[in-house]
């Protein structure tokens, strides 16, 4: 990859050098009160869109040369701008997660079902396994919410018990439970918690 300057901007496609994007995701104008251009650039916020704003995801509104107004993904831009429009067959997406982070080192490529799993609502769930007193394995749940319920206790308390907050885990209704996570040891915690 080439090594790029700081300073350097680039025009953004289709809006006759009206937009420049630079390597950290910053948006300028060089247009003052509708077509008319200025002698130095103004900066553009990027901003969060809709009423609810649940998506992070930052948008700058650019005008065409016919003045039309189109709201553009700040990601977008930066793929197309200065990734030469991405990788076919696969999404763009942030590496470290932040959305207002659109610096080009912060941008990477996935398939959506990879993407799904790593920023979708099953990205956070642990699972959590049901233990009997016997150290036997009783019934294994997709996350904590899912144990409370199937077992009409709180959440927290399944959580309090997996993080070994309890000091009789087996009170509640003869049971503990613990996160079934084999490669973080789990099963020693447990091991060394019964003890």
């Amino acid at each position: 990859m080439m090594a790029h300057s700081p300073n350097e901007w680039r025009d953004i496609p289709g809006y006759g050098g009206a937009y420049q994007i630079n390597y950290d995701g910053e948006v300028r104008t060089w247009r003052w009160r509708g077509t008319q251009f200025s002698k130095k650039p103004r900066p553009m916020a990027a901003y969060l869109r809709g009423r609810g704003k649940k998506s992070r995801r930052r948008y700058v509104k650019l005008t065409d040369e016919n003045g039309m107004a189109k709201e553009v993904a700040v990601l977008r831009i930066m793929v197309d701008v200065w990734l030469s429009g991405g990788m076919p067959g696969l999404t763009p997406y942030h590496k470290n997660g932040d959305l207002s982070d659109s610096c080009v080192n912060n941008i990477g490529f996935t398939t959506r079902e990879q993407l799904g799993k790593m920023t979708g609502a099953k990205s956070k769930r642990r699972p959590v396994v049901k233990v009997d007193a016997n150290k036997q394995i009783v019934d294994v749940y997709t996350s904590a919410r899912e144990a409370g319920r199937c077992n009409f206790i709180s959440y927290q308390a399944v959580i309090d018990r997996c993080h070994g907050r309890v000091k009789n885990p087996y009170a509640l209704d003869g049971h503990t439970y613990m996160y079934d996570d084999v490669e973080r040891g789990a099963y020693d915690f447990y091991n060394r918690q019964a003890a």
